[in-house]
């Protein structure tokens, strides 16, 4: 029976989507300028006469990644910002839904470092966020999220908030990495690092 229209849209939306979670994946494993649209079309088990149907180069597909920004995340960083008015709290709830969605998804985990890693270089570099950035990116955030706990006296003021924002994007986005590359088979018992001396580094008062 031959499939409606509405099916057969299904359908390449559901195979340009595969090629894009691909790449996704590849970005992250190898880095923009060491990736190839034939290690994507070989991550995404596809021709690349189908690759070149939807996308006319490695920029197109990069920017297509770039689109699919992590929603969830970031409305559960505000979800987190409106409910509690302790900082160190929110912050620890932050993690834990990070680690907690990395295990249950790891799609979220690569999304996770590609938006930490790439927009982080893109904007540092001067250049402006991905056009369909209606939000600050997460590291940008981040910035005025360590800023306000500061002000509030939960976080340490030894250093400037930027460096704290900084210094917790690379602790998450290095167990990421690490969760990322691990073997499949080790991923269901894979360590994250303790989610209590991590906040401990930035909460005031800790001494460990």
């Amino acid at each position: 029976m031959p499939k409606s229209d509405e099916q057969l849209i299904r359908i390449k939306d559901d195979r340009r989507s595969d090629i894009v979670v691909s790449a996704l994946k590849v970005f992250c494993e190898k880095g923009y300028s060491g990736a190839t649209i034939n290690d994507i079309v070989k991550k995404a088990k596809c021709s690349h006469g189908l690759f070149y149907h939807y996308f006319d180069s490695k920029k197109a597909i990069f920017d297509a990644v770039m689109e699919t920004r992590g929603k969830n995340m970031m409305d559960f960083l505000d979800e987190v910002m409106k409910n509690s008015d302790n900082y160190v709290e929110k912050l620890k709830k932050l993690t834990e839904y990070t680690f907690a969605n990395m295990k249950k998804d790891e799609i979220f985990a690569y999304r996770y470092y590609f938006f930490v890693s790439n927009v982080f270089m893109r904007v540092e570099s001067g250049e402006s966020p991905p056009k369909n950035c209606k939000k600050a990116p997460p590291h940008v955030r981040m910035f005025a999220f360590f800023e306000e706990g500061m002000k509030r006296g939960d976080f340490k003021d030894d250093y400037e908030a930027s460096e704290y924002a900084r210094l917790y994007n690379c602790i998450i986005q290095g167990a990421t990495l690490n969760f990322i590359l691990c073997p499949k088979e080790f991923k269901p018992s894979f360590n994250f690092p303790r989610i209590e001396t991590i906040i401990d580094i930035f909460k005031k008062g800790a001494t460990r």
